[in-house]
């Protein structure tokens, strides 16, 4: 733990949540960080990876834990899903996060209990902290719950972009917190947050906070390539004993084709043609995808997927 010392400790204490895993990130962290020491205002930042010294020192107190409890796909998970015609959707499943961030909100509360604070102010990393926010924060205003729009456009409900709360109910949000009863439900983290500012008669604010990070940015979610030539879904799916099949869309050129484990090749690949590898996950070591004479490898794009699912509506 690294605090810096004040005669005058603040009321308010803001509880930030991190995962800043590139520069980017870091740099969206500090320069919040400058905008609540400029407000004269102290900060408890928590991290499940290393931070560097020259921001960990913009810090009132800092945290490191070693834990990042994503919870396995098998456990809960979240989809992406892309209709590429009307008879084919594209199913994408990814490792839910939201206990991983819930358990970060859960230690930064009994954190931060441990200190004489009259208001804890839950905050993400890259929030963003706009005259909008600060005058909310000058105001005093707490126990109140607001919307969050995302750098996609979509707006969440509820968000722990910005929730403001007295000690009581930073007391009351920490042991609502429970890996069991979130993990158990069919809840994501907004509906699972929902459910506790309801029942506690949390006001709602007008005011739509945002955030400045795209975290999917740049990513293709369904495509193992990205050259603009061709698209390639391929299946993965550990749980069932089928041969993955995949099929490819938006192709732009006939000069391709599929090569797996060096040696098993598919050619003149044809929009929204489904093809079965004849190979269960375990058995796919390797994939090769061939455009215009240029080879892109997507072996460790494979890997990155949790689950893929091709589905014929």
């Amino acid at each position: 733990m690294i605090t810096k010392n004040k005669k005058n400790m603040s009321k308010k204490l803001f509880l930030i949540s991190s995962y800043c895993n590139d520069e980017n990130k870091l740099n969206v962290l500090s320069d919040n960080l400058d905008i609540l020491n400029n407000l004269g205002h102290d900060t408890l930042l928590l991290s499940p990876i290393p931070i560097p010294e020259e921001i960990i020192k913009k810090c009132t107190y800092f945290f490191k834990t070693k834990e990042n409890p994503v919870t396995p796909i098998s456990e809960k998970t979240y989809i992406f899903w892309k209709n590429i015609s009307q008879n084919l959707k594209l199913e994408r499943f990814y490792a839910d996060y939201g206990w991983a961030d819930l358990y970060q909100r859960k230690k930064l509360c009994e954190i931060g209990l441990t200190f004489e604070y009259d208001k804890y102010y839950n905050i993400i990393y890259d929030t963003k902290i706009n005259y909008s926010i600060i005058n909310e924060i000058n105001s005093d205003k707490v126990n109140r719950y607001y919307s969050n729009r995302a750098t996609t456009g979509d707006v969440n409900e509820i968000s722990l972009h910005y929730l403001p709360l007295d000690r009581y109910m930073t007391e009351k949000l920490s042991n609502y917190l429970d890996k069991g009863k979130y993990i158990g439900s069919h809840d994501m983290v907004h509906q699972y947050l929902m459910k506790w500012v309801e029942e506690e008669s949390i006001v709602k604010s007008d005011l739509v906070v945002e955030e400045h990070v795209n975290y999917y940015e740049g990513e293709e979610i369904f495509s193992l390539v990205n050259n603009g030539d061709i698209k390639v879904f391929l299946e993965k799916d550990e749980m069932n004993n089928l041969t993955n099949r995949f099929i490819c869309y938006d192709v732009i050129t006939k000069n391709n084709r599929i090569i797996i484990n060096e040696k098993i090749i598919f050619n003149n690949l044809n929009d929204n043609e489904i093809r079965d590898t004849g190979l269960l996950t375990r058995e796919i070591k390797k994939i090769e995808i061939e455009c215009n004479g240029q080879i892109y490898d997507c072996t460790d794009n494979y890997n990155k997927i949790g689950r893929n699912k091709l589905v014929e509506l």
